[in-house]
């Protein structure tokens, strides 16, 4: 699909049994490489580890929108619904990570995006 940024495959799959979307960023009509597939699923097979990486941003945004204490589990304040996979399956690219808030009325969606490996920036929509 073009897009302004540039052009990505878009797939909707499922995660441990629940609807999850995947942006795979590409250069002109690449299809994903070999580095992609594993990086998605590095974090698809565990959702913990995705969300062990975007947790510094989602630990306070979650008490501001839930209006309640972070739970012991995570699992019990969000579902971990999509991402991006950047080119070359290289983290150091820019990506995301994205985590419905269960807890919140409106069921906003939290979106953690990471460049140089390191989360950057999270935006809430819904």
């Amino acid at each position: 699909m073009p897009a302004k940024q540039g052009p990505y495959w878009e797939v909707e799959t499922e995660v441990e049994g629940m609807p999850f979307r995947v942006a795979i960023e590409t250069t002109g009509d690449q299809e994903p490489s070999q580095a992609q597939t594993e990086f998605f699923k590095k974090f698809a097979d565990n959702p913990d580890l995705a969300f062990a990486r975007a947790a510094a941003l989602l630990f306070p945004e979650y008490v501001k929108w839930a209006r309640e204490p972070f739970p012991h589990n995570w699992r019990e304040g969000f579902v971990f619904t999509g991402m991006s996979v950047p080119l070359g399956g290289d983290e150091l690219n820019p990506w995301d990570l994205s985590f419905e808030c269960l807890k919140d009325r409106g069921g906003h969606l939290f979106t953690c995006t990471f460049e140089n490996g390191q989360p950057q920036e999270l935006q809430v929509d819904g």
